[in-house]
């Protein structure tokens, strides 16, 4: 809480504005804040069998 608002900050973005917009609706002054954090970077996931990295899977043009 920020002075008179309430903020709220969620993982799921949708979640967090669903709580704000039931809080509006009982008159309280309630708003979103995103995550600003970066995703953490993946590892590459390696294939057990062949010792190999599983492959991208392929988007758009490719894909089909």
């Amino acid at each position: 809480m920020v002075g008179d608002r309430v903020l709220y900050h969620a993982a799921q973005l949708s979640h967090a504005q669903r709580f704000a917009q039931a809080r509006q609706a009982e008159g309280i002054a309630a708003y979103v804040v995103p995550d600003q954090t970066p995703a953490p970077a993946r590892k590459v996931r390696m294939n057990p069998l062949t010792g190999k990295p599983y492959k991208k899977p392929q988007t758009g043009q490719k894909a089909r």
